[in-house]
């Protein structure tokens, strides 16, 4: 796909990773905003809120491009998995998870030149294999597990605590491609 003026309005390594997959050149600028989730907000509507956040704070700017923000949130139930900072809360959040099946909901919002946005959810469903302290203990050394949601990385060595995913893998990883790969091309 050719340049279109795009910005990522991300500091992951991982959207990058994927947004390369489909885009040539774009730039990347972190949008550091208050990722809060209302009380009673639907798991979907709160990804696509907080994308929209991160797109619209870029977006002020870099007038005239394209700017693409993505949200990720982790939840079973309604308790949420948040970015992980501690290695105790990821400790807690993995043996939780073990041997169930919880769900990722990725929202974007893609913002045009024109003041259009387009917005959506890709949710995903992902069942742990069922871990023991030993293998927690192991994958908490890889440090993989440090601001993820989940405390997992399923494109690095978090792919071996997965058993199966339901859905779209790069929802999981942080930005979904094939919505967002038809939604460039009829705009360019």
């Amino acid at each position: 796909m050719r340049n279109m003026g795009i910005v990522l309005a991300s500091a992951s390594p991982r959207r990058k990773r994927l947004l390369s997959r489909i885009v040539r050149q774009f730039k990347v600028e972190n949008a550091k905003i208050c990722e809060r989730i209302h009380r009673g907000e639907p798991f979907p509507a709160a990804a696509i809120r907080l994308a929209q956040m991160k797109a619209e704070k870029v977006a002020k700017k870099h007038r005239g491009a394209v700017v693409i923000g993505a949200d990720t949130i982790a939840y079973l139930g309604r308790r949420i998995f948040a970015k992980t900072k501690s290695r105790q809360v990821a400790r807690r959040a993995l043996s939780f998870l073990s041997g169930k099946t919880h769900f990722v909901a990725t929202g974007v919002c893609v913002l045009f030149p024109s003041g259009r946005a387009v917005k959506y959810c890709e949710k995903a469903a992902v069942k742990m294999k069922r871990l023991d302290k030993r293998a927690i203990g192991n994958y908490l050394k890889t440090g993989e597990w440090r601001g993820r949601a989940g405390s997992y990385d399923i494109s690095g060595k978090g792919k071996g605590l997965v058993e199966s995913v339901r859905g779209e893998r790069e929802t999981v990883v942080g930005l979904p491609l094939k919505r967002l790969k038809k939604i460039l091309r009829q705009h360019r």
